[in-house]
């Protein structure tokens, strides 16, 4: 079997789920998961195929990979679906103190969870979250999967449907199947070569300009505004010395070629 679609090798795993209600099938997309995870993670730890991915396995109207900080109000957030609305902000946070799976509680769970599986449907209906988030979204279900993440962040794969059925065990199982695979491929890319003098989120934003993005699609890619984007893009010239993005990529470039090459005399 290729590397690139193996599930990725490591230390034996433990499931909580059963893996009984998973297919031959299932198996197979959760390859097709993990090699989408595998090949990408430039910019970001995930991009927009590995949630594409998750989807096509487990069927949703939105879904989401998010990183974030407790307190923070930036976060990287990889998205399938339309924009959120700017209401949204506020809204979350006036009502996140009754969200049934916020981060604060439950970053560390290593199994999935589903809405259903914190709080009860007629309980929830009548919860802020609910009313002021959930309902205006046009959302009703919501299943997360929490990455392992240092303490006081989150990491997490988010799906969310529409009226009609709830996310069933298999689904749980399914991403539970997914997650330490995932969780190597988020530390793997943690471990990548960095250029030494820039922080991480200003590598982030390098590394979409290489890709040919703009400042307002790297903004959306990052969850991040355009000036703070333009912000980062003057530190990053600052600090290569250099006046264009076309010479910050330049010299990102010849810093990777030299580090590869001394590493090679050794």
């Amino acid at each position: 079997m290729p590397e690139s679609r193996g599930i990725v090798a490591g230390t034996p795993t433990v499931y909580r789920l059963p893996m009984k209600d998973l297919s031959e099938r299932d198996v197979h997309r959760a390859l097709d998961v993990v090699a989408a995870a595998a090949a990408g993670g430039n910019g970001t730890a995930f991009e927009t195929e590995t949630v594409d991915a998750i989807v096509a396995a487990i069927p949703a109207d939105e879904a989401a990979y998010v990183e974030w900080r407790f307190g923070d109000r930036d976060s990287i957030r990889v998205a399938r679906g339309g924009d959120e609305p700017p209401w949204l902000d506020e809204a979350l946070a006036a009502t996140c103190g009754s969200y049934p799976l916020r981060d604060v509680d439950h970053a560390a769970s290593v199994e999935p969870l589903r809405i259903s599986d914190v709080v009860s449907r007629a309980r929830f209906r009548k919860s802020p979250f609910y009313v002021s988030v959930m309902r205006p979204l046009g959302r009703e279900r919501e299943l997360k999967m929490w990455l392992p993440a240092p303490p006081g962040h989150a990491r997490y794969f988010e799906l969310e449907r529409g009226p009609g059925p709830d996310f069933d065990e298999r689904d749980r199982s399914f991403l539970s199947l997914l997650r330490p695979h995932l969780a190597r491929v988020r530390m793997r890319w943690e471990r990548r070569p960095r250029l030494p003098s820039l922080t991480e989120r200003e590598l982030d934003v390098l590394v979409l300009v290489a890709q040919g993005l703009t400042n307002r699609q790297i903004s959306r890619r990052l969850f991040i505004s355009p000036a703070t984007v333009r912000t980062h893009l003057e530190h990053i010239y600052d600090k290569l010395g250099v006046r264009s993005r076309a010479g910050a990529v330049g010299a990102a470039f010849r810093n990777a070629s030299e580090r590869a090459a001394s590493k090679s005399v050794r």
